[in-house]
Formats: structure tokens, C-alpha cells, sequence
């Protein structure tokens, strides 16, 4: 269980270090139903967790029975689920790093349009941020394959992954928090967290996707056997 525990912790904290999702929040919430549009945000991507969650567990629990029944081992699925994650994390630090400017460009422009959005589009942008994403995909499917090899009840199972999408969510309910409790020092904060999240956005990302990367890849060639 302790082995579990932290392998999710470091899925979650690899999709919670997003900086263009929390300034995406940041900005809608600051919005004119700032805190409908939050709760809608993130919404969107707890109702895609969910279905991605629910749809892998019921593909997983038949895969892990068909390559055990066989003799198989079902823990060499999750290392190479692992393996691609590491490589798409350390091939998206490589990208980033060396981007054009153009590309940071017209992420700003994009985000610029959150200024004016409703709670329904920004459901569906919340939902879009990680339908879009594969690296999203594949931490979220790395976390259920764990929580399956496990081998915990339905109900334990269920609450373990429940566990895991507040935590790789946990960045997003801060500010959405702090608009409710300080709502005038939040504003000022936020607006000041935004803009340092702009300019650091690049240099996080890379940080972020090398360290997980090249974890996840060790992680998943010792689930594989190769280290």
C-alpha cells in the first residue's frame, strides 16, 4: 500500500504541475461569474477523470484477467505504460524548451479568450484541457492500472482514485478557495500569481515533464525488468 501511495502521489503531482491549466483558472476566475466558471472548469475535467477512470478500470480488470489466466504477467502492461509516459514527458521538455516564441504567443492568445466565457463553455474547456492532452491519458490510466494491480475492493478502489483526482486537481481548488474565503486579497493575489506564472511558464513545464519523465522511466523499466 505505502508503494502505492506514492507512485499515485507522483502521477498526481505530474498532472497538478500544469501551468497553463492554473492560469487558465486564474482567469476564469476572475471572470463575472468568477465562481461558477471555476467550479464549471473544473468540473469538466473531475466528469472526464471519472468516465476515463471507470472505462479503464472495466478494460484494465478484463486485460489483467485474460494475461493472467494465460500465465501472463499484467504488471509488465503498467511498466510499459510507464515507459511512454516518461518518453512523451521527456520528448515535451525537449519541445518546450526549444518552442518558438510564436507558440507561447498563441497560448496567450488563446487564454485571452477565457475573459469572457459562460459556466457551459468552461465545462467544456476543463473537459478539453485533458481530452486533448495524451500525456493526461496516460497518468491518468497509469494511476487506475496501479490502483488495479493493487488488487483492493470495488469500494477501496474507488475512494484510492477519488484520492488521486483531488490531489492531481488540488492546485485548481486552491484559488477557487481563496475567491471564496478572502475574495479581495485573492483577486489581488491571484492577478499577481497569474502574471509570474506566465513568465516562469516555459521553465516549469520543462522542470516538471524532465523530473517526472525521467522518474516515470526508471519506474516503469523496473516494472519491466530491464533495471
Amino acid at each position: 500500500m505505502a508503494e502505492l501511495t506514492l507512485s499515485l502521489i507522483s502521477l498526481a503531482v505530474a498532472a497538478a504541475l500544469q501551468p497553463t491549466q492554473v492560469v487558465a483558472m486564474i482567469i476564469v476566475l476572475q471572470t463575472r461569474l468568477g465562481a461558477a466558471n471555476g467550479l464549471a472548469y473544473l468540473g469538466g475535467m473531475t466528469a472526464f477523470r471519472l468516465a476515463l477512470g471507470g472505462t479503464s478500470w472495466v478494460l484494465l480488470s478484463g486485460l489483467e484477467g485474460s494475461i493472467e489466466s494465460g500465465g501472463g504477467d499484467f504488471n509488465i502492461f503498467g511498466g510499459a505504460l510507464l515507459v511512454v509516459l516518461g518518453v512523451l514527458m521527456v520528448v515535451h521538455a525537449l519541445r518546450r524548451g526549444f518552442s518558438a516564441p510564436s507558440e507561447d504567443q498563441a497560448a496567450a492568445s488563446w487564454l485571452a479568450k477565457l475573459e469572457t466565457i459562460s459556466p457551459p463553455q468552461a465545462l467544456v474547456v476543463g473537459l478539453a484541457f485533458l481530452a486533448l492532452d495524451p500525456r493526461d491519458w496516460i497518468i491518468d490510466i497509469s494511476a487506475v492500472n496501479l490502483i488495479a494491480e493493487a488488487d483492493l475492493s470495488n469500494t477501496r478502489s474507488l475512494l484510492v482514485y477519488l484520492a488521486y483526482i483531488m490531489l492531481a486537481q488540488s492546485l485548481l481548488w486552491i484559488p477557487i478557495v481563496l475567491t471564496w474565503v478572502i475574495p479581495d486579497r485573492a483577486r489581488r493575489g491571484l492577478a499577481r500569481l497569474s502574471a509570474w506564472t506566465r513568465d516562469h511558464e516555459t521553465g516549469i513545464e520543462v522542470a516538471t515533464a524532465t523530473i517526472f519523465g525521467l522518474l516515470f522511466l526508471v519506474i516503469g523499466l523496473e516494472h519491466l525488468g530491464v533495471l
